[in-house]
């Protein structure tokens, strides 16, 4: 197993306090927030649009910024422009990734061998090869991962299969026994993303199509829809929540501009 030491930067709070600046924000602006509103229709007349929902609400409006992850664009009807500029995020990867998050009594790692006290990221050849620490938070949680082509052989494991993956893992790193590893446990969860409805998936990733694809869904051809999201963004960090945040603020900037 290699220990990696990288430098690292988290939000305190994890990115569910991004998302809660980012709405009490918006509140504070007076942007209405419609929750259980998935979009399932646009429809553009007289140079305005008109979302319509699949709980029946329908939102009209002057301009939409569409920003879903990619395999949701095909279940949302769009108008037909639209629909031929949203094709081309064929040409754009989507992978996938399990996540195991393991909440531990005691940072047992540290007991097992002193010099991991600062560990970040630990890479395996173990079944789920990745693992990372709260670092420099001295939480007992170590979070699993599991990403690409290779989830799709763990796509029938239920949550408890995923967590008892994830133990014997880390069991096979440490050469522990599982068992002591469960009595150590207090909480755990399990997450495969291509299984959640609302994302069917993880990440995107370049092919050698996308950046032409990238360039067909940000044109503005004066429609009243705007791409936007992770899978556009143009830099280094594409598939990122960083990816995500400057799509967002280039799309936001070009709508008011």
């Amino acid at each position: 197993m290699d220990g990696g030491r990288s430098r690292q930067a988290r939000i305190v709070g994890g990115y569910g306090a991004l998302v809660d600046f980012l709405t009490g924000e918006c509140r504070n602006r007076g942007i209405a927030i419609h929750l259980c509103s998935a979009v399932s229709a646009m429809e553009e007349s007289d140079g305005r649009s008109v979302v319509r929902c699949a709980n029946g609400d329908a939102h009209e409006c002057d301009a939409v910024i569409l920003t879903v992850p990619l395999p949701l664009l095909k279940e949302i009807v769009l108008p037909l422009a639209e629909r031929e500029r949203a094709a081309a995020a064929a040409h754009i990867g989507f992978g996938n990734v399990i996540k195991i998050l393991l909440r531990f009594k005691t940072r047992w790692w540290v007991d097992k061998r002193m010099d991991l006290a600062d560990l970040t990221f630990l890479l395996s050849d173990a079944k789920i090869p990745v693992w990372w620490t709260q670092h420099p938070s001295d939480l007992p949680l170590l979070t699993g991962w599991f990403g690409g082509p290779k989830t799709e052989a763990m796509a029938n494991l239920g949550e408890h299969e995923l967590i008892g993956a994830g133990l014997a893992s880390l069991a096979e790193i440490f050469g522990l026994d599982p068992k002591q590893l469960m009595r150590n446990l207090v909480a755990a969860r399990a997450i495969n993303w291509a299984h959640d409805p609302l994302a069917g998936g993880a990440y995107s990733y370049a092919t050698p199509a996308t950046h032409a694809a990238q360039a067909v869904l940000s044109r503005i051809d004066g429609g009243a829809v705007f791409f936007s999201g992770e899978a556009l963004y143009r830099g280094r960090d594409m598939g990122t929540v960083e990816a995500a945040l400057a799509s967002g603020l280039a799309t936001a900037r070009t709508l008011l501009g």
